[in-house]
């Protein structure tokens, strides 16, 4: 084979080994949980309940659960599940209180944030109940990727 046929195979195969491999382990991935990753929360060492959207909906609707949104605002302006709130995990510790008081007393709240990966709703849920008392703090298993997967 002439050198510059060589060189440019090399290139190529460079250029498509990464690609390759996350198509390679998502495919993987997905043969080895058909229905998605499984709740980490036990992993993180959490002990928030993880409830799915489907669970979460009729209670959310009902109003009975009040759905808080723990991204950065502007990832909140551009898209968030309807109905909810938002409160960055980041926030301010009075901004938690003053929440707590107007909004989450006596209901159950459901923290979301991007992914399943994502560890904003684990943090703002730990600072609800640590900082501003809730009682009944959960987390949306997945969170606003799996709801959009759900709709």
């Amino acid at each position: 084979m002439p050198p510059h046929v060589d060189s440019r195979m090399k290139t190529w195969l460079r250029v498509l080994a990464f690609p390759l491999a996350a198509i390679l382990l998502g495919l993987a991935t997905k043969a080895l949980f058909p229905a998605g990753l499984p709740n980490r929360g036990a992993e993180r060492g959490t002990e928030f309940s993880y409830v799915t959207w489907a669970e979460a909906a009729p209670q959310v609707a009902a109003g009975e659960w009040l759905l808080v949104d723990a991204r950065e605002e502007e990832h909140f302006n551009a898209q968030h599940i309807p109905g909810a709130l938002s409160l960055p995990a980041h926030s301010y510790p009075e901004l938690l209180t003053f929440f707590a008081e107007d909004h989450g007393a006596d209901k159950t709240v459901l923290v979301y944030c991007g992914t399943a990966d994502c560890d904003l709703s684990t943090e703002l849920a730990a600072r609800l109940r640590d900082e501003a008392g809730l009682s009944d703090v959960r987390i949306l298993d997945g969170g606003f990727l799996a709801w959009r997967r759900e709709q």
